[in-house]
């Protein structure tokens, strides 16, 4: 009844809603507004706004598991000046390389960095509007523009992009997730129109074809393998990696010396941070995890539907602490450089950019055996575990307090020199315009 409602009054209603509940609670409404919003709910949507009101005032707001869960469900975060786009390198010359761009992420800046020493002018947009109307401008200037794209399009999505471009333009993308194409066994989809279309595909990891069930006769010749960068020099953020690790877990005001176990970023439902929960709770229940208890971190914004679930599943446990704040650069580097051990607990994935950040500090990873890992990161910086399996995680993290410490630090950050974002950048373009200028 009240979606219903909610659903025909627009935003409104949740504003409305949450201002009586939090200006002149009732019970009776408050009770019937919390049961009613009992479901899965992402932070910051409307039913999270109305149900984070209701749950400051649940029980007098006394409760600190509702007050917390009623933070995460309506986060207050500052506001934030909007992204200026601006290249990394002069726009003089060259071929136009269009790409989608986003502050808040310095892998464009790290692998795009080296394009114009190829030929390339890059010309930074923003999503899928952006790309399209600087095709139209750069075509309609009888250019012959070139477009990346960092993510697959939805059917509709490529459809149009490869309908806007002319013949002379060209295109290339790099293979970054499963999304959207799972299980899929036709090419009549957004990645398979994309791939019909493009010039070069940039591959992360080795094995990316055969978990996207691509064929490798299919792109003979344009396809290529170029590593994640490292998250070092000039380009990275302000993650200032690697960092002393007492030295950030005095700033953060934690335990000199714990053993702490980690992840750090924006919490979102493929990186499955319930399985990390999951272990914590198998881990407290145990006797088995030695004298160096481990202790679990989950540092990030909320911005999964199971936020709550994971809170409240959190507040029973002792062995887990988690910072739901926005983090900003320097931050998320205070953060990493506090743990002793990275954890990847992600649903099935192509590629990890964490894994990168845990090896640009110096970390050793947990991660599952079924994923791209052991692909990425040294025998002597890797734990594994099986794939959705708590238990086995539990186990992971409870060897990882064995690990030599020394050894792994030193194989995580060699292998982190090996793919710096100097090289792989220099390795990108060079690959990128063998294929492109070769049309």
């Amino acid at each position: 009844m009240l979606a219903s409602i909610a659903t025909r009054r627009g935003p409104e209603f949740a504003i409305e809603l949450s201002h009586s509940l939090a200006q002149s609670p009732k019970a009776l409404l408050v009770r019937l507004v919390e049961l009613s919003t009992r479901t899965h709910l992402r932070p910051g949507s409307e039913f999270a706004h109305i149900r984070s009101a209701a749950l400051m005032q649940v029980d007098g707001g006394q409760r600190a598991v509702h007050i917390k869960v009623a933070e995460i469900l309506h986060p207050q975060r500052p506001v934030r000046q909007p992204e200026i786009i601006a290249p990394n390198c002069p726009e003089v010359g060259g071929r136009k390389f269009i790409v989608a761009y986003s502050l808040n992420n310095p892998y464009y800046s790290m692998m795009y960095s080296q394009l114009h020493r190829f030929g390339f002018n890059v010309h930074w947009v923003s999503g899928i509007s952006g790309i399209l109307d600087a095709i139209s401008v750069a075509q309609s200037n009888d250019e012959h523009p070139h477009v990346h794209l960092d993510h697959w399009l939805t059917r509709d999505q490529a459809a149009l992009l490869v309908g806007a471009m002319h013949e002379n333009s060209t295109l290339s993308v790099t293979a970054h997730d499963l999304e959207h194409i799972a299980g899929r066994k036709t090419f009549n989809t957004g990645m398979g129109l994309i791939l019909q279309r493009a010039n070069a595909i940039h591959l992360l990891t080795s094995s990316s074809l055969l978990r996207l069930g691509i064929s490798e006769p299919s792109v003979q010749r344009r396809s290529f393998h170029v590593e994640h960068p490292a998250y070092f020099g000039k380009h990275s953020g302000d993650y200032q990696l690697p960092r002393d690790r007492l030295e950030a877990r005095r700033a953060l005001d934690r335990p000199a010396g714990e053993f702490a176990v980690g992840i750090v970023g924006r919490v979102v439902d493929r990186k499955n941070v319930e399985l990390l929960v999951s272990a914590a709770a198998h881990l407290q229940q145990s006797s088995e995890s030695g004298a160096q208890s481990p202790h679990m971190y989950i540092s990030g914004a909320f911005g999964t539907r199971f936020a709550e679930r994971i809170i409240r599943r959190a507040s029973t446990l002792s062995n887990l602490t988690i910072d739901a704040e926005d983090l900003g650069d320097v931050a998320v580097g205070l953060h990493i450089a506090a743990l002793d051990v990275a954890v990847v607990p992600y649903h099935e994935y192509l590629n990890s950019g964490w894994t990168l950040l845990a090896l640009s500090a110096g970390l050793p990873v947990i991660a599952s055996r079924e994923s791209t890992a052991s692909e990425v990161v040294p025998h002597e910086a890797l734990i594994e575990f099986s794939e959705r399996d708590a238990r086995s995680l539990a186990r992971a993290i409870t060897e990882s307090t064995r690990q030599n410490a020394h050894v792994a630090r030193v194989a995580a950050l060699d292998r982190a020199n090996e793919v710096h974002p100097d090289i792989i950048a220099l390795r990108f373009a060079q690959e990128i315009a063998a294929r492109v200028f070769a049309k």
